[in-house]
């Protein structure tokens, strides 16, 4: 089964970020309570090594960001490991890995090459740097744009119209993800028009 169609019937949300490290996971743990029925995929471009796993052996690893995205409420979390060129046929494995869900969140950049995500975050730093093809696409591709401080003095507008030139629809806002409060809030009003958030009507 090709993996446009065995994701068909599922609500996809997918975060990416600029750069490791910048707070996919933790946005992604944010996200998950707020969803209804979700199941996680996380991936992992490799060199040259290539796993796909889901058993509790693998996954519920205390710190690894699988037992947090699982501890965060994912229904399962299925783990891709891969080199770029065989990022679909991995991700095909994985969904063949799935649970009965409504909907799956992928942390991941490579992978909005491939699909078109019902919702798509993107999270940078307050600065720009060079961006990797791959984060460029989803840059391009995502909905809500998240610049993540950890400096509340930080410039926040000064890469805007970089921002805007490569995607002049997103929704842009500045949070620190450090903060739950400011960025529970902000999720529950971007989720509240989507089917696929909790306390949305059946």
């Amino acid at each position: 089964m090709s993996l446009v169609s065995c994701l068909s019937h599922k609500y996809i949300v997918t975060v990416s970020g600029a750069q490791s490290g910048i707070g996919k996971t933790v946005l992604a743990e944010y996200l998950l309570p707020l969803l209804k029925n979700f199941a996680a995929i996380k991936i992992t471009i490799e060199d040259f090594f290539t796993a796909v796993v889901c058993d509790d052996a693998a996954i519920l690893v205390p710190g690894k960001d699988t037992y947090r995205l699982k501890c965060s409420g994912a229904k399962q979390v299925v783990w891709v490991r891969t080199p770029e060129h065989n990022l679909i046929e991995s991700m095909e494995q994985a969904c063949s890995l799935l649970v009965d869900c409504a909907g799956v969140l992928i942390e991941g950049n490579s992978i909005l090459t491939y699909i078109n995500p019902d919702l798509a975050f993107f999270v940078y730093g307050g600065e720009l740097q060079p961006l990797k093809p791959s984060r460029l696409y989803a840059l391009k591709k995502a909905h809500v744009i998240i610049n993540n401080i950890r400096d509340s003095s930080a410039v926040t507008t000064a890469h805007e119209k970089t921002l805007r030139a490569a995607n002049p629809t997103a929704v842009i806002t500045t949070l620190n993800l450090s903060n739950p409060s400011s960025v529970t809030s902000f999720l529950k009003t971007v989720l509240q028009r989507h089917p696929f958030a909790k306390g949305s009507p059946p």
